[in-house]
């Protein structure tokens, strides 16, 4: 059966203007964070010294963007907002050797297609300003008005009229957070030029025109941040790689603080990113990536910023030789004398309570007596979570970890085994009825403070230790909107923070119970695994409660002693789950007594 067909739905016609506005505006503003690029792009363009952000409700009700910049006659004001208008490009020729950001209304006419759209602009050589309103494309207002020099774009109601667009937006603070990071990616890189972003009523970023990158870095990230920069460069023909590259103890658990510029602007590249870690060598655990600020010179004949729609990713004429700059340029910096040591408060914060009960909470005191010292670490990085996996990952897969009981009945007695030996300070090897039992005790402590610290936050009765000193820090502009939309979570966790003016915390307790050397390196991790468990779509109490029992439970080369072994051992028996951490690794492989006997050829 042949299917039917129309023809007159099938003819080819031409789409009407507004209708192409919207499908165009479907490529380029893929969200508010979008709007607020392509409007600072102009503002720099227009050779702007300060601009001024302003959103409402994540973006999607209110944009404004002032400049200083020269501004713009009544004429060019209407042509910004007509297709392909650009002040920037005359010939073919000069796509190969642009060096603006957008041109003087190159998104606009997308903007204005679903949005009502205000431009107010005053030319640095008229006496008045002129105003232009449209609304979905159409203009509905053209008068003479007073204002600064400069230029000022609202946009209000985004995608008004195209409900569906609106559907597809994210959450309001996931939408608050990319305009932040967008604002931050312009700010970090035009040291010389004011930002100030308002979210809502509340400065979000304020930073002064700076006289180098370090002076800006500590307006946005704190000055925590800009002292552990180490400044790095390197050059060859038409080629010169600037920036600032992380000291190791500021890694961060994503790639979001690899920053890449190429002639000033922000964009992405594999071969980039290669770089700026494989720098660092084995200084960084895995798992963990560094903070990079690199800012690449290059001649425009030698870049194309065409390749990606949005400008985003380039592709270089000599690739390798900008990766290979790149790289030996940080690589000597970071590796430059004994600067990349990493830096611990090891002061004491908080006080620990002696125990009343009978079982040693494993949690609380040192873990370690002057007669069994720990074997020394490597100076270069701290230990981490990831040293172990790599330990427990050679045990063999032939016997797999049991299935978790139904009940919480422990499987063993917990007073019946006081045979506990710790092997290489790594294992803890019990005999436990007919089997051998190896257990991973940093991975087994995991599960014990996971449990406890879950049902912590679900009894709502947080228990907070309060710090002898408290402590105040910077965070950045992007981890604010975590902290505020997590502060009750935080609380049950048992920390007591509190906003302490723009951008500062001050700490006055940590969850108590806790192995805590660092409070205020446990509150950032934490924070961190919260924003990227709300980014993955996961369960930001669960992760939470896995952050901070990862960072608080014994580590790979702790040596415990027999009292610790058998606490650890009885609390994990009851758990509800005593096989596996809360990343899903073993806690445990058990050897049954017919193996050995295989072994040795009994069997």
């Amino acid at each position: 059966m042949t299917p039917s067909t129309n023809t007159s739905s099938q003819s080819i016609t031409v789409l009407p203007d507004r209708l192409i506005d919207q499908i165009a505006a479907g490529e380029v503003i893929e969200r508010p964070a979008s709007v607020v690029k392509e409007l600072v792009e102009n503002a720099l363009d227009a050779g702007a010294t300060q601009i001024d952000i302003e959103i409402e409700a994540a973006g999607s009700e209110l944009i404004r963007v002032v400049d200083n910049g020269h501004g713009m006659v009544a004429e060019d004001i209407a042509n910004s907002v007509q297709r392909h208008a650009t002040s920037k490009i005359k010939r073919l020729e000069d796509l190969s050797s642009l060096i603006s950001f957008g041109f003087r209304g190159e998104a606009l006419a997308s903007v204005a297609s679903v949005s009502h759209l205000e431009i107010v602009s005053r030319h640095r050589e008229r006496d008045e300003a002129r105003l232009m309103f449209w609304e979905g494309g159409a203009l509905s207002e053209d008068t003479d008005t007073g204002a600064a020099i400069g230029t000022a774009v609202t946009v209000r109601h985004l995608f008004f009229n195209t409900p569906a667009r609106r559907e597809f937006l994210r959450a309001p603070t996931t939408e608050t957070r990319r305009i932040i990071e967008a604002v931050t990616d312009f700010a970090t890189i035009h040291h010389d030029i004011g930002f100030s972003l308002i979210t809502d009523g509340r400065q979000t970023i304020q930073a002064a025109p700076a006289p180098d990158l370090r002076g800006r870095i500590t307006d946005l990230f704190g000055t925590s941040v800009a002292n552990a920069m180490i400044p790095f460069s390197g050059n060859d023909t038409d080629i010169e790689v600037t920036g600032l590259a992380g000291k190791p103890e500021i890694a961060r658990g994503t790639r979001d603080r690899i920053l890449t510029y190429v002639n000033k602007r922000r964009i992405s590249s594999a071969s980039l990113a290669h770089a700026c870690t494989a720098a660092y060598g084995e200084t960084i655990p895995r798992g963990r990536y560094p903070f990079v600020i690199v800012s690449v010179a290059i001649n425009p004949h030698r870049v194309d910023v065409n390749v990606h729609p949005t400008k985003r990713e380039v592709r270089f004429s000599n690739d390798r030789m900008v990766h290979d700059i790149t790289y030996y340029s940080i690589n000597r910096a970071v590796f430059a004398g004994k600067q990349t040591a990493p830096v611990l408060n090891m002061k004491p914060q908080y006080i620990s309570v002696p125990p009343t009960n009978e079982t040693l909470p494993l949690s609380a005191g040192p873990l370690s007596s002057p007669e069994a010292a720990p074997k020394p670490q490597p100076t270069t990085v701290p230990p981490s979570p990831q040293s172990t996996e790599s330990t427990t990952s050679t045990q063999s897969t032939d016997s797999a970890p049991p299935a978790p009981p139904a009940e919480r009945t422990p499987p063993h007695p917990a007073g019946g085994v006081t045979n506990l030996w710790q092997f290489n300070d790594v294992y803890i090897v019990a005999a436990v009825g007919e089997e051998l039992w190896v257990i991973d005790q940093h991975t087994a402590h995991e599960r014990v403070l996971y449990e406890e610290v879950l049902q912590r936050i679900h009894s709502r009765r947080p228990d907070t230790q309060r710090l002898l000193f408290p402590e105040t820090f910077e965070i950045e502009a992007a981890e604010w909107e975590t902290f505020e939309s997590s502060e009750e979570l935080l609380a049950a966790l048992g920390f007591e923070v509190r906003p302490f003016g723009s951008r500062t915390v001050l700490l006055e307790g940590v969850p108590n119970n806790m192995r805590i050397k660092n409070p205020v390196h446990l509150f950032r991790r934490v924070l961190e695994d919260i924003d990227q468990a709300r980014r993955g779509g996961e369960d930001i109490t669960k992760a939470a409660a896995a952050s901070m029992a990862c960072r608080s439970a014994v580590m790979a080369g702790d040596r415990l002693k027999h009292e610790e072994m058998q606490t650890l051992f009885a609390r994990l028996m009851h758990t509800e789950n005593p096989f596996s951490c809360p990343h899903g690794r073993p806690t445990m492989v058990k050897i049954p007594f017919l193996e050995f006997d295989k072994k040795f050829c009994r069997a």
